[in-house]
């Protein structure tokens, strides 16, 4: 039932109004919680096949949500979606293209944990630690300048007219309140 009701749901984009940075911010909180345990399930993990089974449910989950649902946990619970241009939501294809630039930190970050994995560091040996990360520095810059990159492109959310990040621009795709003025 679920199903038909967000499988018909569609939008005069005109008539929305924009979901702004704050509720934005809200929603993203919820996210994080929603994930919470699947981030720290991943902290203890000793291989690198339990690795990959808690990393594909965090790596899926904003795609796949957005792009079959028109939202996250957080976005859905604070009545925003995410739509295309022509009001409808945007697929998987479109969750994946617009969840890219969250989606590339990880890579940088998925090579150092299976590093770390290999060479049996635990993220709780703080000596270990230090000597690691000296020895990937490339892959923790890489890390940090994806991570940069995806934290403008939602910070710019607050700068624009239809309050898009560049996540959105690149995908066409607009995050909408659902409360006000959706024909």
């Amino acid at each position: 039932m679920l199903e038909n009701q967000i499988e018909k749901e569609s939008f005069n984009l005109e008539s929305t109004e924009p979901a702004g940075f704050w509720i934005r911010v809200a929603a993203y909180l919820i996210d994080f919680l929603v994930l919470l345990v699947l981030v720290v399930a991943s902290m203890f993990v000793k291989t690198a096949a339990l690795y990959f089974v808690v990393l594909i449910p965090m790596l899926l989950y904003k795609p796949l949500l957005e792009g079959l649902l028109g939202g996250t946990a957080g976005k859905l619970a604070l009545g925003m979606r995410v739509i295309n241009p022509e009001g409808e939501k945007i697929g998987i294809v479109g969750g994946l293209v617009r969840s890219a630039i969250f989606l590339l930190p990880q890579i940088p970050g998925t090579m150092l944990k299976m590093k770390m994995l290999e060479q049996g560091i635990s993220p709780f040996d703080t000596e270990a630690m230090a000597t690691f990360q000296q020895s990937t520095m490339m892959l923790n810059v890489a890390n940090l300048g994806l991570t940069a990159v995806a934290i403008i492109s939602c910070i710019v959310v607050a700068f624009t007219l239809r309050k898009r990040g560049l996540h959105d621009m690149i995908a066409d795709t607009y995050v909408i309140k659902l409360d006000k003025g959706n024909d």
